[in-house]
């Protein structure tokens, strides 16, 4: 495996790092690291899910933003800026950018939600892109992305509020510009969302919301509401939540290539 950091911009924070396997050609996956958005946590919060995803096969480029100490839409233009790096610089490094997929835990699911509704945002809010890159697949744990209820019941000890600079009710057209539950998704590719349902940091309510919000576009989703799990067990790559990422990865991305192989 190589590792390989770069910048996308001038901020320290703005960067990212490449977990590239020993093989050209492997499907991108994109990783955006949760921590409701303080300063405190970064990038190697998803270093063991990055390096795990790179032993099988994926190409990772795990992304770092600066967070809610700067002033909104800092958080998500960087993570736009990210994303938008990777296909970039993707090829450069043997990158097969025509499988791709995205995925995010916590926090980083509510950037990953809000970057998968780029396409449809109107012209004048931050980080319209009618060109911004869709995915095949899409992954979002226990993804806080109905960020008015989030600021209502107070997760993150008023996290949300921070991020936004206020309630709903203070900057309502920053909650109608970002807010993830109330965008038009992207309809391309597979999304699957997971939560434990012992999550006492992120309520299941949000996913499924979410789910319901994603339908109401008919976007294809998969749901799993998986019993006894708390929050932190996608963080281990040896949880078995882990492995139902890796295998929804490798459905998307790696089997259908390996079928046509086997076709020839």
């Amino acid at each position: 495996m190589q590792r390989i950091v770069e910048h996308y911009g001038d901020d320290p924070a703005q960067v990212g790092e490449w977990f590239l396997p020993d093989h050209a050609g492997a499907p991108l996956v994109i990783v955006v690291h949760g921590g409701f958005w303080r300063p405190v946590w970064r990038r190697d919060l998803e270093e063991p899910a990055a390096m795990d995803l790179a032993e099988h096969g994926f190409a990772v480029f795990n992304i770092d933003y600066r967070t809610y100490e700067n002033p909104w839409p800092t958080t998500l233009l960087d993570t736009a800026a990210a994303i938008d790096h990777a296909f970039a610089t993707a090829r450069g490094h043997g990158v097969d950018t025509t499988r791709r997929a995205i995925y995010g835990h916590s926090a980083g699911g509510g950037i990953v939600a809000w970057a998968t509704s780029r396409a449809a945002l109107g012209s004048d809010l931050p980080g319209a892109d009618p060109a911004a890159p869709t995915f095949d697949a899409i992954i979002l744990h226990a993804p806080v992305v109905s960020w008015a209820q989030a600021s209502h019941e107070q997760l993150g000890e008023g996290a949300v509020d921070t991020l936004m600079g206020g309630r709903p009710e203070d900057v309502p057209q920053r909650y109608a510009a970002s807010d993830p539950i109330g965008l038009i998704p992207d309809a391309a590719g597979r999304r699957l969302l997971l939560h434990g349902d012992a999550d006492t940091d992120v309520p299941v309510s949000q996913t499924l919301a979410y789910t319901h919000h994603l339908r109401s576009h008919d976007v294809v989703v998969e749901q799993v509401i998986r019993p006894g799990e708390g929050h932190y067990e996608i963080l281990d790559p040896e949880s078995s939540v882990s492995d139902v990422r890796r295998q929804f990865l490798s459905e998307v991305l790696i089997d259908p290539l390996q079928q046509r192989g086997d076709d020839r």
